[in-house]
């Protein structure tokens, strides 16, 4: 009988919490892509999510008098959903539902996003720094060794 090899791999990347719900920033580098064109995918969405409130008309300049019930509810959809897309392009497909389940208050999180790209950023800096500092330090012992083996 033969017996099966099993070996692990380890997923790129760390966890955020944001208040009690913890996710994962996927570090692969497939996912950085999808990570640095973020604002661009969400304004796809976005686009989409106008789209389907094209149906209501939205005034040019916003008043008392033509502000109503649809046009508000057609307003806070369209901004849901692109902020909705933009936790979703980040974390994964579903994660805004996720959250807005647990803190239903969309401007709470839409400021919370500004927060988690820049923490996101300076994480990834910070792991930039140590990669540079891990690929220097064997480069300086290969060197070291190098010459060791010349010098015999």
């Amino acid at each position: 009988m033969t017996e099966t090899v099993n070996i692990d791999i380890q997923r790129s990347g760390f966890p955020i919490k944001l208040g009690t719900v913890e996710l994962w920033f996927d570090t692969s580098l497939e996912n950085l892509r999808k990570f640095f064109g973020v604002e661009e995918l969400a304004q796809e969405k976005l686009k989409e999510a106008q789209e389907k409130a094209q149906a209501l008309h939205f005034p040019d300049v916003v008043t008392a008098e033509n502000l109503d019930v649809d046009t508000v509810n057609a307003a806070f959809d369209v901004n849901k959903a692109f902020i909705g897309a933009q936790y979703d392009i980040i974390f994964g497909d579903g994660t805004f539902k996720k959250l807005y389940k647990a803190y239903p208050d969309i401007m709470a999180l839409e400021q919370t996003l500004e927060i988690v790209g820049v923490a996101i950023g300076n994480k990834l800096e910070l792991m930039e720094s140590e990669r540079s500092s891990k690929t220097e330090l064997k480069k300086s012992e290969y060197l070291a060794k190098k010459s060791k083996k010349v010098g015999n």
